[in-house]
């Protein structure tokens, strides 16, 4: 008699998991993001798109399937392509400035999630938390579909912020609580403002094939916030949120970013009135509240800016949804509050809240500036650079 219930779960087969990318010019990086998934991944299928420094030689010699394609100008059609290169039953995305997170847990540990997410999915893709190094040491995280069943029906749709889609949507999502560290936006400002200018004319591209299209409208507007065009960048956040709806986890972000536009602008009231009206739809998200107090703080509104920071410590760091920074709820919120003791005759509150934001930012000099102003000069180590 054929068992069922529980014991009937640990029957089934082991899904095979493969890690497939996309790959230029990436013989720096490669070695490092193939380093983190072994005992990961049951396989690596790396795509070439044109390489001319040794990265599919070296892909090859660290044991990768690897293809090779030209550039079309089309993620969504190398994505494709990589994807195609795989035989496993789920696919892991990565790219090569990027590597999977192990400093709290290991490979194995890992591994056990992403099967445990596979084997409990009922047709959803697996969201990673993308942990990107800024310039300064500064973090930011953004929840990312990167894990998702092979699918006949399945393919990535954008030629630039690609999504994988099933028969032509967008699966439900759900998180894997695997995360990633992405070191490219700690690169070189040269090599940025080439990718800046690249991502620009796709989405340019992408839009005019689809102008309806409201996340194409908030990348965009994001790229172009990225790049300094602060004009240009309000204009297409404002299309962006004029074809969202509330399902939109991104509308959010494209607030604080318009807001952001409009301050840069010099139009901080308009920039103060759009945010606070943004404080209902995003109650949980400490980086629309850090902005509030910090657009209140640019007004002359003391008392709203202390309360604001001070919400923002108590709530702690965003901890879900798009792009958000892990100092709106650390280290930032903390100096803004010493400045605010500072200024209004709390030198003892200043200094602890200086001291809480140095011991979370080691170095910052203007946390060190403040305690120093406070307290004298600080003594030098390795905590203090």
């Amino acid at each position: 008699m054929a068992r069922t219930g529980p014991e009937s779960f640990d029957e089934k087969p082991m899904p095979r998991i493969s890690l497939c990318m996309i790959v230029r010019d990436e013989a720096q990086n490669l070695e490092r993001c193939l380093r983190s998934v072994a005992g990961v991944v049951d396989e690596t299928c790396v795509l070439d798109t044109g390489s001319t420094d040794g990265t599919a030689e070296l892909a090859a010699r660290l044991g990768a399937r690897v293809g090779r394609a030209e550039w079309t100008a089309d993620f969504a059609a190398a994505r494709n392509a990589s994807v195609a290169l795989a035989s496993g039953d789920w696919v892991l995305v990565l790219d090569a400035d990027e590597e999977l997170d192990l400093s709290a847990h290991g490979s194995e540990e890992l591994r056990a999630r992403l099967l445990a997410f596979a084997r409990a999915s009922q047709g959803r893709a697996g969201r990673l938390r993308i942990r990107n190094r800024l310039e300064g040491g500064e973090m930011s995280e953004a929840d990312i579909v990167r894990f998702f069943a092979r699918d006949p029906l399945g393919c990535y749709e954008g030629r630039i912020h690609e999504q994988w889609t099933v028969a032509g949507s967008i699966p439900p999502r759900a998180d894997t609580d695997v995360a990633v560290l992405h070191h490219g936006y700690a690169g070189e400002t040269v090599e940025r403002r080439g990718k800046l200018a690249r991502n620009l004319e796709l989405l340019a591209a992408e839009l005019e094939a689809h102008p309806s299209d409201g996340y194409g409208w908030y990348q965009y507007g994001r790229t172009l916030s990225a790049a300094g065009e602060h004009a240009h960048a309000l204009e297409a956040l404002e299309q962006a949120l004029n074809l969202s709806c509330d399902a939109d986890e991104w509308a959010v972000h494209a607030v604080e970013l318009g807001a952001l536009a409009l301050r840069a602008l010099g139009h901080v009231e308009q920039a103060r009135t759009l945010v606070e009206g943004a404080l209902g739809m995003a109650a949980e998200r400490t980086d629309t509240r850090f902005l509030a107090a910090l657009l209140a703080l640019d007004c002359g509104d003391v008392t709203s800016a202390e309360l604001g920071f001070r919400a923002c410590l108590a709530q702690g760091p965003s901890r879900s949804g798009v792009e958000r920074s892990e100092a709106a709820g650390g280290w930032a919120a903390a100096y803004n509050l010493g400045v605010i003791c500072e200024h209004t005759g709390r030198p003892e509150e200043a200094a602890s809240l200086y001291r809480a934001a140095l011991a979370a930012r080691p170095g910052d000099p203007r946390c060190a500036a403040g305690l120093e102003r406070l307290e004298g000069p600080l003594p030098r180590g390795p905590a203090i650079r």
